[in-house]
C-alpha cells in the first residue's frame, strides 16, 4: 500500500506542504486568507489537518504560494483527491463508533514506520486482549452502549492485525510505567493473560518494551500517555493523545519535539529490555497464580 492510498496520511502531506510553503514566503495565515478571500478559520483548519481542501481551492492556493513544479503540483492534487475519499482498509463502519482522532490514528498506523507509545495507566489499545479491553470499557459504565463497546473491541483487534500483520510492520517502542503492571484491570486473571500477551509480542520481536520503575523520577512522566507515529521520518510525524476527556491528533512540530524528547528521556531512565521483560514475566506469573490460573 502506498502512503497516498491512505486519506489521513495524504491529508497530512498536503497540510505540511502548504504550511511549509507559506512559512518559507514569510506569509501569515491572515494574509493567505485575505488573498484567497477565505475566512481565517478555514486556513487554520486546513493547516491543522482538521478539514480537507478541495482540488479547485488547492489549485488556486498552490499558484498563490508559487508552487509551480508540475510533478509536485500533480502529487499534491492527487493527495487532495485521496484525502477526500472515505476509504479505510479495515471497515469504514467503525467510524460511527470511534472518536474522529482515533479513526485518523488507525489510518496513520497503517503507514507508520516507527510507533512510540508511553503508557502511564493502562496497556495501549493496540496491544490489548479482548478481555482486557472489555474490562477497560467496564470502568466507563454508562458512557458507552453495548454496540459501541463491542465494535470498539473488534476495531482494536482488527487494528492490531492491520499494523503487525503488514509485510513491513513498523518498529514499535513501548514504555510502560511500572504502575501499569500492578493495576489489576479486570482482575488478576485478565491482567496476567494481558501481560503474557505482551511477552509473546516481545519475544516475537513485534515490539520492544521497557518499564519505568517506581524509583525513577516522577518528573519525566508528567505529560501522561501519548503516541508518536513516524510516517517515513521524524520530520513527517503526528502525535496522538487520549484520555477520558481528550482525543486529539497534534501536528505542531514544537509539541512533537517536546514529546519526543520526553520519550527519549524515559527510554533511557527505564529498565533495559532484558530486565523489563523479566519484570513483566514476574508480574504475569504472580497474577495468574493469584487467579488460580
Amino acid at each position: 500500500m502506498s502512503t497516498a492510498d491512505t486519506p489521513a496520511v495524504a491529508r497530512h502531506r498536503v497540510r505540511v506542504a502548504l504550511r511549509t510553503a507559506r512559512e518559507s514566503r514569510h506569509l501569515t495565515q491572515g494574509q493567505v486568507a485575505d488573498a484567497m478571500e477565505w475566512s481565517l478559520s478555514k486556513v487554520m483548519r486546513i493547516e491543522k489537518g482538521d478539514v480537507n481542501i478541495s482540488v479547485s481551492d488547492l489549485r488556486m492556493l498552490l499558484a498563490y504560494l508559487e508552487i509551480t513544479d508540475p510533478v509536485e503540483v500533480k502529487r499534491l492534487l492527487d493527495d487532495a483527491r485521496t484525502a477526500r475519499s472515505e476509504r479505510w482498509s479495515a471497515d469504514s463502519a467503525y467510524r460511527e463508533y470511534l472518536p474522529p482522532a482515533l479513526f485518523q490514528l488507525m489510518q496513520f498506523e497503517q503507514e507508520a514506520t516507527v510507533i512510540r507509545h508511553y503508557a502511564s495507566v493502562i496497556v495501549p489499545g493496540l496491544l490489548q486482549t479482548a478481555a482486557y479491553a472489555r474490562a477497560v470499557f467496564d470502568t466507563f459504565s454508562g458512557d458507552f452502549d453495548e454496540a459501541t463497546v463491542r465494535t470498539r473491541i473488534e476495531a482494536r483487534l482488527s487494528r492490531r492485525e492491520q499494523v503487525f500483520g503488514r509485510p513491513d510492520p513498523p518498529t514499535y517502542l513501548l514504555i510502560l510505567d511500572e504502575a501499569v503492571l500492578s493495576r489489576r484491570v479486570g482482575g488478576s486473571g485478565v491482567m496476567g493473560e494481558q501481560l503474557y500477551e505482551l511477552l509473546g509480542m516481545i519475544r516475537q520481536n513485534l515490539i520492544s518494551a521497557r518499564v519505568v520503575p517506581f524509583v525513577a523520577p516522577a518528573s519525566i512522566a508528567v505529560l501522561g500517555p501519548f503516541t508518536l507515529v513516524d510516517l517515513g521520518s521524524e520530520q513527517n510525524a503526528i502525535l496522538y493523545r487520549e484520555s477520558q476527556m481528550v482525543d486529539e491528533i497534534i501536528h505542531s512540530r514544537r509539541i512533537l519535539a517536546r514529546h519526543r524528547t520526553v520519550f527519549d528521556q524515559m527510554w533511557a531512565a527505564a529498565l533495559d529490555d532484558k530486565a523489563s521483560e523479566q519484570l513483566i514475566e514476574e508480574r504475569a506469573t504472580t497474577m495468574l497464580a493469584e487467579s488460580g490460573g
